[in-house]
């Protein structure tokens, strides 16, 4: 096409002519971004059905494998689910597909207790291992390893999938195989767009075509893309033959909606009945070939979320403070170790967080030549003391912003500071043992008195479960174990620092997490339907309940599963008291579980 022949692109190019080479180049990153994203859209509607469309149906071909008995689980994490809104809002029939298909057929923890802290690849993380996050080793999307001085950022590309080399216990995927005891079965594990991975058969990334819609805000589409996945999945395993065993699928509508409008924002309430639209489509296609009587499903959500009005510049906070020599590089693995260490030994300090209701501090532990001089930096392995970190600890905790600041005082114990005191948690015994809290300043520093029984705020020890369903009803639900475990982690900062309701650490967010609190950050829904799960609704439960729960449901007998030979210990427990498959008719009460609310 010659230059005459197009008035449009004459115009255009005149235009051009007349940006700096700075506004040119601004420009064109724009246009191929633009044009990149339209391609990835083409690329992502091909054949992913509309928003629109029949109530029961998303058109997928679900048949299993011929031949073969079908056993498996198929496990929906819609992340950013506040629990108390989706109660409401399951209440008033606005959820009619999660109602017929979980809460009619199966059980219901309305308040499940997500983890410490409530970030969302750290509670991905523990839903696919059982594990809580001091446990499994990934205490933030961004941590800084002390020991080999690695900042990591999973919100990069480059970055995100070394997840899998980061957590140290085995997945789901992994037991579900039988990789976590050294053996192999025919198993099949699929991971759709569900970032921990590790063992999965198959793993759809959905890296190319959720591009598009996700840079236009689509989220909705972006779950789409992610539901329609099943179908393809399903092909797979007819042409191998095997039925998937576990299947992890991811969906983002609520979270990302919350971010822009808020939870208390029509869009976010929208967003949780479009997920339970499309999650009715597929389960009406799963009900059509004859599935839904023989599989398990699941639905959960990694953390709560809460609206935020203002947001606490914590860098700025802390570079204020004399002393305190923040860094603000982010070195991994693509620098050589001995750069990052002469780097990271210019400073004291490195300060992680994403934005959220949750920031981690970590200190080098200052030498001191003299009473109340600092002469130098003890290497960045060796952790400060509670009396080098404490000072600071009460700087932060004056700030409006700051709900709770947290530290660990020896291996198996730790303090935490409120504007009302501070208490401490202890648990000689190590992960699983009881646990006694005590008043270090102040009274009653977590606002527990009469409602937390008295012999256990007068430091009789208990065990981890019953702290659970004592505090489940407080501001601070599961909080002993939770930051005990925390400080587990040679990852976690020498100062945990969690932002008040209403608050963030400095994003432009309207919604957050991260936090300790119940509504804001903790309480999320967790639902299993299918053989062998009772019919109720339980009180008290907690996220990583899903993974022990799922293996009792699928047996034991594969070897990768959990043996008198291969034992695998979780933090979560199963919520299926009796083992093996248990039907349970209908209104009828099982033994052993919590009562009805």
């Amino acid at each position: 096409m010659v230059r005459g022949q197009c008035p449009r692109l004459c115009g255009i190019m005149s235009e051009f002519r007349k940006l700096t080479s700075r506004q040119f180049f601004c420009h064109a990153t724009s246009c191929i971004t633009y044009g990149l994203g339209l391609l990835c859209l083409v690329i992502a509607g091909c054949g992913v059905p509309g928003p629109g469309g029949k109530d029961d149906s998303f058109g997928l071909d679900l048949t299993p494998p011929g031949g073969q008995a079908v056993r498996g689980a198929f496990v929906f994490v819609v992340d950013g689910v506040n629990g108390r809104i989706f109660q409401k809002m399951l209440q008033a029939g606005e959820l009619p597909a999660i109602q017929k298909y979980f809460v009619d057929r199966g059980l219901y923890a309305p308040r499940a207790v997500a983890n410490t802290p409530s970030i969302t690849i750290v509670n991905l993380t523990s839903l696919a291992t059982g594990m809580l996050p001091g446990h499994h080793g990934i205490t933030g999307n961004l941590w800084f390893d002390r020991r080999v001085g690695v900042y990591r950022n999973y919100n990069t590309l480059a970055q995100k999938n070394m997840l899998d080399g980061d957590y140290d216990r085995p997945s789901i995927f992994e037991l579900a195989n039988g990789q976590a005891a050294g053996e192999n079965s025919d198993a099949m594990s699929v991971s759709i767009f569900f970032q921990p991975h590790r063992g999965t058969t198959k793993f759809f990334e959905n890296a190319l075509s959720a591009v598009g819609p996700f840079v236009f805000g689509w989220y909705d589409w972006v779950d789409r893309i992610t539901l329609f996945r099943l179908g393809e999945m399903m092909s797979l395993a007819r042409k191998a033959g095997r039925f998937p065993l576990v299947t992890y699928l991811y969906l983002l509508n609520p979270d990302f909606q919350a971010y822009a409008h808020g939870v208390s924002s029509p869009q976010y309430k929208q967003a949780l009945r479009d997920t339970d639209r499309q999650l009715g489509r597929v389960l009406g296609d799963m009900a059509k070939a004859g599935l839904l009587d023989k599989v398990i499903i699941a639905l959960v959500s990694d953390h709560s979320l809460g609206d935020v009005k203002s947001h606490f510049d914590i860098e700025k906070f802390l570079a204020d403070q004399p002393g305190l020599n923040l860094a603000s590089e982010r070195l991994w693995e693509d620098s050589s170790k001995g750069y990052r260490d002469e780097y990271y030994d210019r400073f004291n300090a490195v300060l992680y967080h994403c934005g959220d209701r949750y920031a981690a501090l970590c200190l080098r532990k200052p030498l001191a030549n003299a009473p109340g001089q600092v002469a130098s930096y003890a290497p960045w392995p060796e952790r400060p003391t509670p009396a080098d970190v404490q000072p600071l600890a009460k700087k932060l905790i004056s700030a409006q912003a700051i709900d709770v600041v947290a530290w660990a005082t020896d291996e198996n114990r730790c303090q935490l500071s409120t504007k009302r005191g501070v208490v401490e948690f202890a648990q000689p015994a190590g992960p699983g043992g009881e646990i006694s809290y005590s008043v270090a300043v102040g009274q009653d520093p977590l606002g527990w008195a009469g409602k937390v029984p008295a012999e256990l705020l007068g430091g009789k020890p208990a065990r981890p479960r019953r702290w659970l369903e004592v505090t489940n009803d407080t501001d601070y639900p599961g909080l002993p174990t939770q930051i005990l475990a925390y400080f587990r982690a040679p990852r976690a900062g020498d100062l945990a620092i969690f932002t008040s309701p209403g608050w963030d650490f400095l994003s432009s967010n309207r919604a957050g997490h991260g936090g300790l609190r119940a509504c804001d950050d903790m309480h999320v829904p967790l639902l299993l339907a299918g053989p062998g799960v009772p019919h109720k609704t339980i009180s008290v439960a907690r996220t990583i309940d899903l993974v022990p729960t799922l293996l009792q449901l699928l047996k034991t007998d594969n070897p990768g599963y959990h043996t008198k030979k291969h034992p695998q210990k979780f933090d979560g427990q199963s919520l299926i008291q009796t083992p093996g498959f248990l039907p349970v008719p209908k209104n009828k009460k099982p033994p052993g579980l919590a009562p009805e609310e």
